[in-house]
């Protein structure tokens, strides 16, 4: 397998290019609103916790009911509480900065967490090893914290299939995400109750909102599917 060192040293002298054509992207196809930055659904007593990026905060999506909270909402019904957390741009390094401050006001037991993290760590081509640590650190709070019954950490979304980008972007994005994946991968022989599975969706035009990055209504039902699945895909082993 190739080794990272050997990827930055390939991917370096076409940085220039890449960040280019990113500007050029950003330019010609806006980022479409956020809907679920901050989303309480329902009043049940079982808590489920979303964190994450863009995903969490629901960019590409009409409204708040459509996003991933509100499809998760809907999946587990009234007695249950969706709280939601999201921030566009989000990276694993900024977690704490971001959401630590309300994390610290949440009492008791959880009975899952969700985190759709990768993404931005991707685009930003964070060390592997870093990665890892840094996932590390946000599980090993959750866990002691809450002592949740299952944590739902989503695969990186394929950005590399993404129909924004060109094909020299999406080469080099699909190297960085099979790295930080393979370390996803090691995060969930840790812990029994982390569930991890490569994502496995079909990416058709639909699937995605205008900027061609990000999910649309249909993209978003898709990701919160594929996650229920596989909770129900874990909780049958067990």
């Amino acid at each position: 397998m190739l080794s990272y060192r050997r990827f930055q040293a390939g991917l370096f002298p076409f940085l220039p290019f890449l960040i280019a054509e990113a500007k050029a992207i950003r330019k010609s196809k806006p980022i479409p609103p956020a809907q679920s930055n901050h989303l309480i659904l329902g009043s049940g007593d079982k808590k489920l916790l979303i964190f994450g990026e863009s995903t969490a905060a629901g960019v590409g999506a009409s409204k708040p009911e459509k996003t991933l909270a509100g499809q998760i909402s809907l999946h587990f019904g009234q007695d249950s509480q969706v709280i939601n957390l999201g921030k566009n741009g989000l990276q694993a390094k900024d977690f704490f900065n971001e959401f630590g401050e309300e994390i610290s006001n949440f009492k008791g037991h959880v009975e899952g967490v969700f985190l759709f993290m990768g993404a931005n760590d991707c685009f930003r081509l964070t060390e592997p090893s870093n990665y890892k640590s840094l996932l590390l650190e946000i599980i090993n709070h959750f866990q002691k914290n809450f002592s949740p019954e299952w944590i739902y950490l989503a695969a990186i979304p394929p950005v590399n299939n993404f129909p924004a980008f060109s094909p020299r972007m999406q080469f080099f994005l699909r190297n960085q995400r099979t790295f930080l994946t393979k370390k996803m991968e090691e995060i969930k022989e840790i812990y029994p109750n982390v569930i991890f599975e490569e994502i496995d969706l079909k990416l058709s035009p639909e699937f995605f909102a205008s900027d061609g990055v990000h999910p649309s209504d249909m993209g978003y039902e898709a990701i919160a599917q594929f996650a229920i699945d596989g909770i129900k895909r874990w909780q049958a082993k067990v």
